[in-house]
């Protein structure tokens, strides 16, 4: 892994992991166009340092959660989330376990990338005409789980697709935020360690992997607070333009098998 390599990589995890464009479907992307191959140890990294960047920005809630957990407190505001973010992972935990091999064969293909792009878009859009004003509960909670399951494909956006779910349902658009960046945490973290059993961390350099982890974590903080800015300010549709001209990008310009 060269430093430019992995300097490139890591901006690009950072932004796209949190702003709802599909991170997976643009490093897919990039691995193809620039022929840059990322080690599985290496993206085992770059999860570290989106991570690091989710439990930096939520700090506050997550250490609430954990303090109401370890009193077995559930029904307390943090309780209940930490319950909902638990129900809520449990569809896309078991979808990414049962039919992983399917999944990941549909990054060899742009076709399905730029679809993933367009289901994003169209997502997106609908979500931005909402004007919810519900607190995210037990309905909104599986309905954003069911909504991660999508987001496996390469191209469909996690926080794209947790984030439209939950403003669909009819919650309100910052609380589904938060809620959505919240429940990154367990996906991300259970990416890692599946990445884990495939990787060989001996293959790491010194310099690329922490250039990676630490650009991933700053890229990663920075862009979290720009979602929750631009959702404050009712700003999804540009996100929904962007994929939709990418997704057709990839489709018609950059298709293959």
């Amino acid at each position: 892994m060269e430093l430019t390599h992995a300097l490139l990589l890591g901006i690009v995890q950072g932004i796209t992991e949190w702003l709802p464009v599909s991170s997976s479907g643009h490093l897919a992307l990039i691995h193809k166009m620039l022929g840059i191959a990322a080690s599985p140890a290496f993206d085992v990294t770059l999860h570290a340092g989106t991570l690091l960047a989710v439990l930096a920005a939520f700090r506050k809630e997550y250490t609430e959660m954990l303090k109401a957990a370890l009193r077995l407190d559930w029904k307390s505001p943090p309780g209940k989330t930490l319950l909902w973010i638990i129900l809520a992972t449990i569809p896309g935990a078991t979808a990414g376990y049962l039919f992983r091999d399917f999944f990941e064969s549909l990054f060899n293909s742009t076709q399905a990338i730029g679809t993933g792009l367009l289901i994003t878009a169209a997502l997106l859009y609908a979500a931005s005409k909402t004007r919810g004003t519900k607190d995210i509960g037990t309905k909104e909670a599986i309905i954003i789980g069911l909504a991660q399951v999508l987001s496996i494909a390469p191209g469909i956006s996690r926080s794209g697709s947790t984030l439209s779910a939950g403003m669909l349902s009819g919650a309100d658009r910052n609380k589904a935020a938060r809620f959505s960046l919240l429940l990154s945490a367990p996906i991300v973290l259970g990416a890692s360690v599946f990445e884990l059993t495939k990787a060989s961390l001996l293959e790491l350099q010194p310099i690329p992997t922490i250039t990676g982890i630490a650009i991933t974590f700053i890229a990663g903080y920075i862009s979290i607070e720009v979602l929750l800015k631009l959702v404050k300010e009712s700003k999804l549709q540009y996100f929904a333009y962007y994929c939709a001209l990418l997704g057709i990008i990839c489709i018609t310009y950059l298709a293959n098998p």
